[in-house]
């Protein structure tokens, strides 16, 4: 269900918000505990920015599906930044999500 709901507003989103610019990104995350490698993980995903910085993308991954949407706002030397990010892994039984936000100030021009 969650799938198709995120499927649904990844099409939706394009056609009510005008021009924006479609994307592919490969990332490849390699967590580091305790000073030794774990499974490292790569995504493959399709996304859509929109003019008004904020975007959604969704796709592959190692062992399962993942799903992400976003935002980054600047003005003068403060910019925020958040993003939802959720996966669906083949290896654990529950959906998994987080939610993340960043705010800078930059010193400075």
């Amino acid at each position: 269900m969650m799938k198709r709901i995120l499927l649904a507003v990844t099409l939706y989103i394009p056609m009510i918000a005008g021009a924006g610019n479609p994307y592919v990104e490969l990332k490849n995350v390699v967590p580091f505990r305790d000073s030794y490698s774990q499974t490292t993980t790569s995504h493959l995903r399709l996304g859509y920015k929109l003019k008004n910085n904020l975007y959604v993308e969704g796709g592959v991954m190692s062992h399962g599906t993942s799903y992400e949407a976003g935002y980054k706002f600047s003005r003068g030397n403060w910019s925020i930044k958040g993003k939802w990010e959720g996966l669906n892994s083949n290896q654990r039984d529950t959906f998994n999500s987080k939610l993340q936000t960043e705010i800078r100030f930059t010193f400075g021009d």
